[in-house]
């Protein structure tokens, strides 16, 4: 058998091989037959200068012969780098300024908090003021701060805790609870739970520190009297005094400083990024328009970033205003408000290029479009350059004085926007009307929702300029904002935490109650749990570390705990070894120092600062100048660990907080949210414009200095409420409805930022049943929330534009007649989804996967819907407009009533109810028009066979556009907001639907 295979391949081969000569001989003869025949065509076409086949001849750009391999050839000659030098990269962290900057931070921080207080320690001077060796030091590692900022304000929430402890410990020395156990257990319990209770963060845990501290100085020595917990207090004022001394010596850093370069950088990147994005909408090719929008994504991306450090810089540098005045902390304050509503313009007008880069071809393969570009890009190029010129002057300013002489670039930039509108209304009346479509292209709304989103900018520089014109500092005012700050708010604030706990009982209320009880049980059990084990009292520690590990749910207190069990560890061993091998009390002070001081170099650091804090907090005791015994340091780490076990024992079982119930009840109550404003939104198809409080017909654009009233209250300027709106195209004025609605996304915004922390302690929970937690869903249902609310900000910007006339247009009114029912459709079809979703977030059992896509489908065909009749509508009244002016100036007479009341109402009539009847039907009911409106064309719609009428037109001189160019722009853009918005709610399902999935697993 093996031989008859062999022998079959063998026959198989040779037949191959014949027919491989066939074919080769074929080949060859076909090769020489091809050769003739092209030799035939070009010796026919030689005279046309033609090559094969009737076409140009191709000329090859490299030679054949070129190397295919990667060269340095390919590389410009000024940009190669030169090879062949030896380099050494050890060192290289030693020229980073990051570097140098940390251990200048360390090394003033060792030497006037550390090394000073130490040494006197050490020398045993008489009258010390020192009633421990340790407090001094410890309060050190707690208050060492980079900036002065930074340290003032460690220094008011040092004095807003010691407010607090200092005078319940005094009543507890007063009453000499050191000789009753008893008595000093329940006065310890109660007074850490009522703490726990009414403070939170950095003033909660000083408080717990240092009313523990001081409770068990009297429990070891009962014969303090009241001025122990005063001296204690002493002793950590003496050491956050020199922290602060540090921060000004041998010269002052400032946060201010830091908070302004941030400013300075995010002003000159919003500048470059506009001008990217401007010159992005008309390019040369959809490669360049993808290469330019990813330095701008770029641009954007280090615009957020730096907005988080300048935020925190900022925060620091309020208590700086005794160095620099109150005026540069509101510059900043009114700056960074301009700049983050810019950033909101950056991300509308990013949407439009989005959808640009994925179908290029709507603007590029269109001749209307490039007719367009050719007209107005060079308008909209001068416009980014106005404002780049702006950004950049801004940068610099410090001073309402400074920005009030920068007026003649804010009036330019007015000037520029203006003509870029006029071009703008030019083209539409000569590509529009002059030469009448067949159909509205699909270039047309993004077209306006660009144009919409430039004109926005001059908005919103303006509204900046007109209220720096009427701005004048006040002392009063700032000296107020000081007060509120540092006494007031938090007296408010636990007046309102107090009478929601008496009358609402909300959720959030009664887990501070349950929190601060479990803190409290946990410190005292650790207490009994000490004297259980029979531990000196001398050395009694294991409560302190507690007041640092407590959280707010127990996988927020599970993570802490995990990284400051490692850093006490560490600090202990560290601690022990320093203090065993150091005999003389200059030995310890100089290991004291040295593990200080890399402490204090690694403080800062993202992810090892805290485990250096706690390290440092817990070797201090252990390397002082007392002898140190491996009892007394084994003693130290069972404290802590048990310490830890129980508190978290007691976190975990005890009524547990899940993050990930926590963060999908903030996201139902944001979609409730989102929906309550879509609604409102939609709703401004029936309110009518306000007509109240008017102010003037055009924003001022003051034009030489002007003089304030010296009366004048900036606190509470005149007309405060019509400056939170953002057009100023036509009208100033105060439109209730749309502050509602304003005010409501501001609050979805808040909501939204409070989810974050949230996120992670989510991601990290686990449960009996191991499932991987969809982690991406979780960012991308973030991501997708927040598009959805800027969204809707875009949308409201529309109806700004649209609202902020006298009034609407006869025609705009008409076409706002008619989407109204669509856009209820719109809303009650995302009320339907919100409370599916909702359901669904509520019971993750139940699946609803199959009703929600349904509702999605209906959102987004209301949507798409709304877009298309709008487009309609508007190519119908051009028309209708164009065939009326022609017939116009045939038969004169026949308008000699009013244009608006007669103008061919029973064919503009017509058009209109043959869209608005066919759209009365159900999509289930198969009376959709959406085939036809995505054709797009008028004969479709009404099945008109009649001649379409010339594409141009000549127009009357007289002749007035029937739809404004800020009605198409707010009528444009809010429809293709509403577009987008359902997109996003589609992508918003799948990601939630991911995450539900995940639920129902770990059931």
């Amino acid at each position: 058998m093996p031989g008859q295979h062999a022998e079959k391949g063998n026959g198989d081969g040779r037949r191959n091989n014949d027919k491989n000569t066939t074919i080769s001989e074929g080949l060859i003869s076909l090769d020489g037959e091809m050769s003739s025949f092209d030799d035939a065509i070009e010796k026919q076409n030689y005279h046309k200068g033609n090559g094969s086949f009737g076409l140009p001849r191709y000329v090859p750009r490299y030679p054949f012969d070129q190397s295919r391999r990667e060269s340095v050839l390919n590389v410009p000659w000024h940009l190669r780098k030169p090879g062949g030098l030896e380099q050494c990269n050890f060192f290289d962290s030693f020229r980073s300024v990051k570097f140098w900057r940390q251990s200048e931070f360390a090394l003033r921080i060792t030497l006037f908090a550390v090394l000073l207080p130490a040494s006197l320690i050490a020398a045993e001077l008489p009258n010390l003021p020192f009633v421990s060796n340790t407090h001094c030091l410890s309060a050190a590692v707690l208050a060492s701060k980079v900036t002065v900022g930074e340290g003032l304000a460690y220094v008011v929430t040092w004095t807003r805790a010691g407010c607090i402890w200092l005078p319940l410990a005094t009543i507890g020395a007063a009453a000499n609870l050191g000789n009753y156990i008893i008595g000093w257990c329940f006065f310890y319990t109660l007074l850490l739970f009522l703490m726990a209770t009414f403070t939170e963060n950095m003033v909660r845990r000083i408080c717990l520190l240092l009313f523990n501290s001081c409770m068990f100085g009297i429990l070891m020595d009962p014969q303090r009297g009241t001025v122990y917990p005063s001296r204690v207090m002493s002793d950590w004022c003496i050491g956050t005094g020199l922290c602060l001394v540090a921060t000004f010596l041998p010269y002052p850093v400032f946060s201010k400083n830091k908070a302004h370069r941030a400013l300075a950088e995010i002003a000159r990147n919003t500048g470059t990024a506009l001008t990217g994005m401007s010159s992005c909408f008309w390019s040369e090719s959809n490669v360049t328009r993808n290469m330019a929008m990813t330095k701008v994504r770029m641009m954007t991306a280090a615009i957020d970033l730096l907005m988080q450090r300048f935020h925190t810089a900022h925060e620091d540098s309020f208590y700086e205003f005794i160095f620099e005045g109150f005026e540069p902390w509101d510059v900043r304050e009114a700056k960074v408000k301009l700049f983050e509503r810019l950033r909101a313009n950056l991300r509308g007008l990013s949407r439009v290029l989005d959808i640009l880069e994925s179908k290029p071809w709507v603007v590029d393969d269109s001749e209307r479009s490039r007719a367009f570009g050719a007209l107005i890009q060079q308008h909209v190029l001068r416009f980014s350059n106005s404002l780049d010129k702006l950004t950049e002057e801004l940068a610099s300013t410090s001073s309402f004085g400074q920005i009030r002489q920068l007026h003649s670039y804010f009036v330019e930039l007015n000037d520029v926007t203006v003509k870029l509108q006029h071009e703008f209304d030019q083209a539409r009346r000569r590509l529009f009307y002059e030469n009448k479509p067949g159909t509205l292209e699909e270039f047309v709304p993004l077209m306006t929702f660009f144009i919409f989103s430039i004109v926005n900018f001059r908005d919103t520089m303006l509204q900046f300029d007109s209220e720096v014109q009427h701005r004048k500092h006040l002392l009063r005012n700032s000296i107020k904002r000081v007060v509120d700050k540092t006494m007031l708010e938090p007296i408010q604030y636990t007046f309102r935490f107090c009478r929601r706990l008496v009358t609402q009982w909300r959720r959030r209320e009664i887990q501070s109650l349950i929190e601060a009880a479990k803190v409290s049980a946990a410190m005292i059990l650790t207490v009994g749990f000490s004297f259980l084990i029979g531990i000196d009292k001398k050395s009694l520690s294991g409560p302190n570390i507690i007041a640092f590990v407590s959280g707010a749910n127990p996988v927020e207190a599970l993570q802490a705990s995990i990284v400051r069990l490692t850093a006490c560890i560490l600090g202990t061993v560290m601690g022990f070894f320093a203090g065993s091998y150091s005999s003389t009390s200059v030995q310890k002070v100089a290991s004291l120092c040295v593990l200080m001081f890399l402490g204090t170099f690694f403080r800062t650091d993202k992810d090892y600062g805290i485990m250096a804090v706690y390290a440092m907090f817990v070797l201090i005791p252990l390397d002082t100048v007392g002898h140190t015994t491996t009892e007394d340091t084994l003693a130290r780490m069972n404290q802590i660990t048990f310490g830890i076990l129980i508190y978290v024992s007691i976190s975990v079982i005890v009524l547990p907080l899940s993050p990930g119930l926590i963060l999908r009840k903030k996201r139902i109550n944001i979609l409730l949210r989102v929906s309550e404003a879509l609604t409102s939104l939609c709703d401004m198809f029936s309110e009518p414009l306000p007509i109240d409080s008017m102010h003037c017909t055009t924003l001022p654009i003051y034009r030489e200095s002007i003089v304030l009233d010296e009366h004048y209250d900036s606190s509470n300027p005149p007309d405060a409420d019509f400056l939170k709106n953002a057009s100023t195209r036509l009208m100033v004025r105060v439109d209730r409805p749309m502050l509602k609605i304003s005010e409501l996304l501001d609050e979805i915004e808040g909501r939204l930022e409070a989810t974050y922390p949230f996120m992670g302690f989510a991601r990290a929970e686990r449960g009996i049943v191991d499932a991987d937690y969809p982690a991406k869903s979780c960012e991308k249902t973030t991501y997708h929330l927040y598009r959805i609310v800027s969204l809707l900000r875009t949308a409201w910007c529309s109806w700004e534009v649209l609202r902020s006339q006298k009034h609407y247009a006869p025609d705009t009114r008409h076409v706002l007649h008619y989407l109204q029912p669509i856009a209820w459709d719109v809303c009650r079809s995302f009320q339907r989804f919100v409370g599916m979703l909702c359901y669904s977030l509520r019971n993750p059992q139940v699946s609803l996967e199959m009703e929600l896509i349904q509702v999605v489908l209906e959102l987004i065909q209301a949507t798409e819907e709304l877009h298309l009749r709008k487009n309609q509508m508007m190519l119908f009244i051009i028309c209708n407009s164009v065939e009326k002016n022609a017939r116009y100036k045939k038969e004169p007479d026949f308008f000699t009533a009013d244009v608006t009341t007669v103008q061919s109402a029973p064919q503009k009539e017509k058009g209109l109810m043959a869209l608005g009847g066919l759209g009365r039907k159900r999509v289930d009911d198969g009376g959709s028009i959406l085939p036809l409106l995505r054709k797009g064309t008028k004969a479709n719609l009404e099945e008109d066979d009649s001649p379409e009428p010339p594409e141009s037109v000549a127009l009357s001189d007289n002749f007035v556009m029937p739809i404004t160019g800020a009605d198409a722009e707010g009528l444009h853009s809010f429809t293709l907001s509403m577009q987008m918005f359902a997109d996003e709610a589609k992508k918003l399902l799948m990601c939630l639907e991911e995450m539900l999935d995940h639920l129902r697993k770990k059931m």
